[in-house]
């Protein structure tokens, strides 16, 4: 990769579950395209992407583990994680170590921030100390269907409730120009936390309508009882939800600058777990780089490094 050194870049890689594969896609058409970043940037799928990446794998390998591990393999790493979610993860991660060769951050070729939300606050936490592959599993932890990660005192789950696609945080990070692959269609999502949310509040309402448990304790009473009844993924999911919905304005809204190119794979028809189709989104990502995408590129920075010739030949002026 040619190794631009002016200007800082930034790979930011956003969520959007096996659309995310697209991500790869995207990344093998830049490296063919000898464009180079300076860091990465990603959340969810994308962080995992990013930072097998960082990690020092090359993207033909990268793509190969990705034909290899399908749905089939996938599953097999679905550990049971009730109460606190549908699956505990703990294979996933030790899987998400190994693509990332067991590294921590500081060993990693590229540098990486990786996009969590806390889910008992909302907020937003940026990830780029420590074991990469909890990092990344923390960020790809959809609430109620994954366990919440616990790392530094904090209950982490999916970046993707506070920022799918976190452009802005590049920028604050010192990026000088941001290259954004946007695969996310956050939809499906949240209608699969409102569905979760719903079941919860049905099961209740149900279970407080039969005479003989009405008889027996207040509505309030088994309100309180039903937390050891109904699964904490169901709260979680619920606390997503109210999370995402809090952070709408901000999710929605991409910075109006100059300097960022957004990548848009056509994947709006892929499902999100739709994992089994990785070849066909791969592909959808390399597409959607085109001659159009590297000659913005190459425009911005260009002008950047003509700016900095110019503010040089005054700078020499001003002192010489």
């Amino acid at each position: 990769m040619r190794q631009m050194k002016s200007m800082k870049i930034a790979l930011v890689m956003g969520s959007g579950g096996a659309r995310g594969y697209a991500h790869l896609g995207a990344l093998k058409a830049l490296h063919e395209a000898d464009i180079s970043v300076d860091m990465i940037v990603g959340t969810s799928f994308g962080a995992l992407i990013g930072a097998t990446f960082s990690a020092g794998r090359n993207v033909y390998e990268m793509e190969r583990i990705a034909y290899e591990y399908g749905w089939k393999k996938l599953i097999k790493m679905m550990d049971s994680g009730f109460p606190n979610g549908i699956i505990a993860g703990k294979k996933i991660e030790r899987f998400f170590s190994f693509l990332v060769k067991h590294k921590k951050f500081s060993e990693l070729d590229i540098p990486l921030t990786v996009v969590t939300t806390n889910i008992q606050t909302g907020e937003e936490n940026l990830i780029n100390q420590g074991l990469v592959s909890e990092a990344v599993f923390a960020s790809s932890a959809l609430p109620g269907i994954f366990n919440p990660k616990r790392l530094n005192d904090q209950w982490l789950v999916d970046g993707a409730l506070v920022n799918p696609l976190p452009i802005q945080t590049a920028l604050d990070l010192g990026a000088e120009m941001v290259i954004a692959v946007d695969v996310s269609s956050p939809i499906k999502s949240v209608k699969y936390l409102n569905g979760l949310q719903n079941y919860s509040r049905n099961i209740l309402k149900n279970v407080c309508q039969l005479p003989y448990v009405n008889g027996l304790v207040s509505p309030m009473e088994i309100s309180k009882k039903m937390k050891y009844v109904i699964p904490k993924g169901f709260y979680t999911a619920s606390n997503g939800l109210r999370i995402r919905e809090n952070n709408k304005e901000k999710i929605n809204s991409i910075p109006k600058v100059g300097n960022v190119v957004i990548i848009k794979p056509k994947v709006e028809h892929i499902h999100w777990r739709d994992f089994h189709r990785a070849q066909r989104i791969i592909d959808k990502g390399f597409e959607a780089v085109n001659r159009s995408v590297l000659d913005n590129i190459e425009e911005l920075i260009s002008q950047f490094e003509e700016r900095n010739f110019n503010q040089k030949d005054i700078y020499s002026e001003i002192f010489s």
